[in-house]
Formats: structure tokens, sequence, C-alpha cells
């Protein structure tokens, strides 16, 4: 079995224990969240604003407008880790999380006062995270002589994202805004780089905080589209089980899990509240286990998923630092089209060299998505069915 490719173009469960509403000192905080994300480019080019995009918000009931050059998180289901803090005061860490049609959080204490919400999604339980100021705010007295310092959180932040796997289905993003609405469907002042939030416990069920967040992407896309060859297909069924990535640096394979340290900014706006992100390598090399490697998508039944001549994408998520080589490797099974099993568990790996195929490659960069194009197809059909064997009719005229 061969898969060719033929073009490409630049651009776990992660619920949580903890199940019912937290109780601060002054009632209960029950948050409803919005998760807007920055796009993907894609050829290098962002593909412009996605202003008035209706859009239901998860756990919201009412549609509403996505501010321009945002859109809906896919799956804005996915368990967020966030960090509740103010100026002078140690941070309350915790996540939000959706759980019988609701979202609940397990950060605890929370109080009415206003916080600055840094975060990352989708959180996964072997995920640690931290965060430190970014800017000590320094009080002097007349003399010139400092008399106190202050955990300067409404002026930034860093945070530390430790054991995060290098390959993963889902898009890994940081907060890079957050503002509490004023209603379901309406917020105000929500933009990149202010991170404020004004907190409102509640001694209720109802709703009383309104969590709008802004995303950005620290990793980089990587979308297959495969299809089966025109003839080939009038003789075989491929059903795709999985797909597995390794990336790697020139010749040297990737390591299968990074931290990431974040340094984030208070802004105006104009610019984004990312001022540096750092990228560091750990555990053992992807591929080193029972797989080509790690694996971004599965089928969601145990017979696979079935190919056709038209294209099916699937997308994976990716460290992007220093990368210059995908390998993608797919595993599927083979049929006749009488539908008897000929081959089962096929692996087939594509090796991609980016330098080679992307004119003046500037390298793999977070935001991007990466598209590949592959088509399945025999390089001989090496294993005959019964069907294959049946004699040919001969007609005389």
């Amino acid at each position: 079995m061969l898969i060719m490719l033929m073009g490409l173009s630049a651009c776990s469960s992660d619920s949580d224990i903890e199940l019912e509403p937290v109780v601060s000192s002054q009632g209960k905080i029950i948050p409803q969240v919005a998760c807007l994300v920055t796009p993907y480019e894609e050829d290098g080019t962002t593909k412009g604003n996605v202003a008035d995009v209706e859009y239901i918000p998860t756990g919201l009931t009412k549609a509403w407008s996505i501010p321009s050059g945002y859109s809906a998180y896919d799956n804005g289901k996915k368990s967020i880790g966030i960090a509740f803090t103010r100026d002078g005061y140690v941070p309350d860490m915790g996540t939000f999380f959706y759980v019988n049609e609701k979202w609940r959080t397990s950060v605890e204490n929370i109080e009415d006062a206003t916080y600055y919400l840094y975060g990352y999604i989708p959180h996964l339980p072997a995920i640690r995270y931290s965060i430190k100021d970014l800017n000590p705010i320094i009080d002097d007295d007349s003399n010139g002589e400092t008399v106190a310092e202050h955990d300067g959180y409404s002026r930034g932040a860093v945070m530390k994202l430790e054991n995060i796997p290098s390959v993963m289905s889902n898009d890994l993003c940081v907060v890079i805004g957050a503002k509490d609405g004023t209603g379901k469907e309406t917020v105000e002042g929500l933009r990149r780089g202010d991170f404020s939030f004004k907190a409102v416990p509640t001694s209720n069920e109802e709703p009383r905080n309104f969590v709008f967040l802004l995303f950005d992407h620290l990793y980089a896309a990587l979308r297959v589209r495969i299809k089966v060859q025109g003839e080939y297909d009038m003789l075989r069924t491929i059903k795709l089980k999985s797909l597995e990535l390794s990336t790697l640096v020139e010749e040297e394979v990737s390591k299968d899990h990074t931290d990431i340290i974040i340094n984030l900014a208070a802004t105006d706006g104009s610019s984004s509240p990312i001022q540096d992100i750092t990228y560091v390598e750990r555990g053992e090399k992807i591929g080193s286990g029972d797989k080509e490697g790690i694996e971004f998508w599965a089928s969601e039944t145990a017979e696979g998923e079935t190919l056709t001549t038209s294209f099916k994408s699937f997308t994976g998520y990716f460290m992007p630092k220093d990368i210059t080589t995908f390998a993608v490797t797919s595993v599927y099974d083979v049929y006749d089209k009488k539908g008897n099993l000929l081959r089962k568990d096929c692996k087939a790996t594509n090796t991609i060299r980016l330098s080679k195929i992307i004119p003046y490659f500037p390298g793999v960069q977070r935001g991007w998505k990466y598209g590949i194009n592959m088509t399945v197809g025999p390089t001989y059909l090496n294993v005959l069915s019964e069907p294959d064997l049946e004699d040919p009719t001969m007609v005389v005229n």
C-alpha cells in the first residue's frame, strides 16, 4: 500500500474529578464561559476577520456577534486551567470545567473583587501549571527607599506549563484577554491585553458570572487530507483507524513532552500580550514506545473511518519550535468490495521535509496551519481475495 504525498500548503480525556460547585467565603461562584480564539494563518496570510458570525457560546442560550478577528474555540466544552490573580495576593489556581450542561469552577475562596485571569485550554490532568507576576510594582517613600513590593498581576504574568504532550488532538491555547459579561450574550470591553474580571459571588444556582475569554495559539496545526485513488477504490475499501505524528528537527526526532514558559503583559489592545514564548523539550523521543508517533486522531468506531475518492480532513497540533520535518503514520484495514478483511492494522509512514516543499521556508510557526494532501493507491495487489480469483467469462460473437 502506497500513500502518496500530493502537496502541502502553509498555514484524552480532559475532564476533572471535581464536579460540585465550590462555596467561597461569600457564596457560590457559578461561571458561564465563552471561549474565542484567533484564526489560524494559512499560506502565511490571515483569512480575514470573522465579525458578525452567529455563535451560541457553550452553556449559554442565545447567539451573539463574535469580536472581529476571533472565532469560536472548537469543542468549547474543554476544561480550562485558570488562575485568579490579584495584586498583592497569592494566585488561586484551578479550572473551569463543564459537567451536566453547566460550567463549574474548582477555584476556592473567590471574593467579591476584581481579578486578573490567566489560563490555557485544554487542561489535562497530567499538565502542571504555575504563574508569577511579570512586573513587580515597587513603592518608594519620599527618600527613595523601597517600602513595599507588590505582585503586579494587573501588569502581566509569567505562566509555566509543564509536561504537555508534544503532539495533541486538541488546539493548545493561552488566554490573552478576559472580561466579565453583563449578561449571557453581552460583554463590554473584551479585548486582548486586558485580563481584568469582576467576580460576583452568589448564594443560589443562577449564573452570576459571565466569563468571556480570548485565546491565542501556542502550537501549530497539521491538517492531513486523505482520499483513495479512483481505480483502486473500485477494488478495495480502506478504513482508517488512526493517525500518528512524529516531528523532527532535521534528522533528530523530537521528544514526546514539552514545557512552555509564556510571558504575558497587559497592553492597550494594539499589540499582542504575548511578549515571549520558550519551549523546552522533555521525556523520551517520539516513537520510542509501541507507536510510530503520537496519536492525534483515532476513529470513533473499532472498524475505522471509511475513506472515499473525496478528501477527508484530520487535524492535529504540535510543538512548533525548530520543526523541519513531519512523519505521518496511518493505521488502516483493507477490505475487498464484498466486505472481506484482507489486511488488518496496516501501517504506512510518509516523511515530509518542509524545506524541500515550501520555497523560502521560514520555519514552522505557532498559529500556522500546514496542510498535506495524500492519496491512497496500490504499488500492486499483493493480497488477493476469493472474488479476485473468479474465472473470467468468454463471449463468442
